[in-house]
């Protein structure tokens, strides 16, 4: 689980998260995610030809996160196949969930276009 400071830049004008940023969250949290898995986006890229680009957001905002809050982000896999995953995340404070997501990124190449990935990387993701 990754901890997220909420610094003041992140606020709006009523000291809550605006809430942009909480996307910015769920990406950190997917990376550290692939760093846990010893992968990272530039390995991928350079190894694979692959690059991970978001295709669906569902979020639901159930509570504000506010200025100097620790937020706390859990990444899980809900699925997978060759040209996609389905992520879970919350976003937590205090154990108390504030953000749910499912997120849905997909697999391109350098040009942009959808590409499978192989086995080898799928592996890391079992």
């Amino acid at each position: 689980m990754e901890k997220i400071k909420v610094y003041y830049e992140d606020t709006d004008a009523s000291g809550r998260v605006f809430y942009a940023n909480y996307l910015k969250y769920l990406e950190r949290g997917r990376t550290e995610f692939l760093y846990k898995l010893n992968l990272n986006h530039k390995y991928i890229k350079d190894n694979f030809d692959i690059i991970f680009v978001v295709k669906k957001c569902d979020i639901d905002f159930v509570k504000p996160g506010f200025f100097e809050d620790i937020i706390n982000v859990e990444t899980k896999i809900l699925s997978f196949s060759k040209v996609k995953i389905i992520f879970k995340q919350n976003l937590l404070i205090n154990k108390e969930i504030i953000v749910k997501a499912k997120i849905t990124i997909v697999s391109i190449n350098s040009s942009g276009k959808i590409k499978s990935m192989p086995n080898k990387l799928l592996n890391y993701f079992n």
